[in-house]
């Protein structure tokens, strides 16, 4: 198992630093100069070249890329353009919100994505898994921003019934005024998730259901109980890879999401971040990002050769 995972971890270190490279050479395309964003319009040339230099931005893109990661090596992140304060200072309180909010979108995709998707396979002809099975269509097709304000509109501005943005009231409140804030966004950004899941576990459990192995419990006179354990447990290899991915999209997808409800996720701070060309904070937090969706893989590859021994020596 070691040596499994020692592998997966030399595999992922190229996938970081691709994703660095790219995403450092991506904000070079952006239009725009971040020196703009500080110094004043009717700044003089020299003025610019000196935030500019204080910046680092006058050095070749190379070097600039060199520099930053080799910052990054060493936990420095470096300082906001804007804000003038430490990278790390603002990603790790809005990773905090963005985790939030993720486990409970996955909470409740993956939960009753799973009955769902076991009860769609047991009673595929049913009217109800029929609309189990459009409802699932229509959750994958809909944007969740277009969903985020069909909600607002709904139970916020119709109705009344919860708040349509951040993540407390005012002056701050307990876990049940978080709770209301969280219903709302946690429906947004499920939704997609939840069709995925939905479809795929109903697919999975509808193949197992025609295996032998299925047929030989059944001519034992196992109970439908145990029939089901089986069927689990030799589906969850393939549900637990599918819940990992679409964790992993749960985190970095909810960059609408966190901007429609302002929730304070680093969703919403990228989103932020490249309005105001604050390049360190973008950087650093598509790097978090993409941390945190490998450490994920890198989870859901090791349950998975736990549950499936053959994995390990693949």
């Amino acid at each position: 198992m070691i040596s499994f995972i020692g592998k997966r971890l030399i595999l992922f270190i190229p996938t970081l630093l691709g994703v660095s490279l790219i995403v450092f050479l991506m904000l070079q395309m952006v239009p725009g100069d971040p020196v703009n964003s500080i110094v004043s319009s009717d700044a003089t040339e020299e003025e610019r070249a000196l935030v500019a230099h204080e910046l680092g931005l006058d050095k070749p893109i190379y070097l600039q890329f060199v520099y930053w990661l080799g910052h990054m090596l060493q936990g420095d992140m470096g300082n906001s353009i804007i804000k003038r304060l430490p990278v790390s200072d603002l990603l790790l309180p809005a990773v905090w919100n963005t985790m939030i909010l993720a486990l409970a979108s996955a909470a409740v995709s993956f939960g009753l994505g799973l009955l769902i998707g076991v009860y769609s396979a047991y009673r595929p002809k049913s009217v109800i898994a029929s609309l189990f099975n459009v409802s699932s269509l229509a959750g994958i097709g809909m944007p969740n921003f277009w969903v985020a304000l069909i909600l607002i509109g709904i139970f916020s501005v119709s109705l009344g019934w919860l708040p349509s943005s951040g993540m407390t009231g005012v002056g701050g409140g307990g876990p049940l005024d978080l709770l209301k804030h969280l219903i709302l966004p946690t429906l947004a950004a499920s939704l997609t998730t939840l069709g995925v899941m939905t479809r795929m576990v109903r697919s999975t459990i509808s193949g197992l259901l025609q295996q032998d192995f299925v047929f030989a419990l059944q001519a034992k006179g196992a109970g439908s109980g145990s029939i089901l354990r089986h069927v689990l447990k030799n589906g969850m290899p393939t549900i637990l890879t599918v819940a990992g991915l679409q964790f992993g999209y749960l985190i970095g997808g909810s960059v609408l999401v966190e901007t429609v409800f302002a929730w304070p996720g680093i969703g919403q701070l990228i989103y932020q971040a490249i309005g105001q060309r604050d390049f360190p904070i973008v950087q650093s937090g598509v790097l978090v990002v993409a941390i945190t969706f490998v450490l994920i893989n890198l989870i859901v590859d090791a349950l998975h050769a736990l549950l499936d021994p053959r994995v390990r020596h693949s």
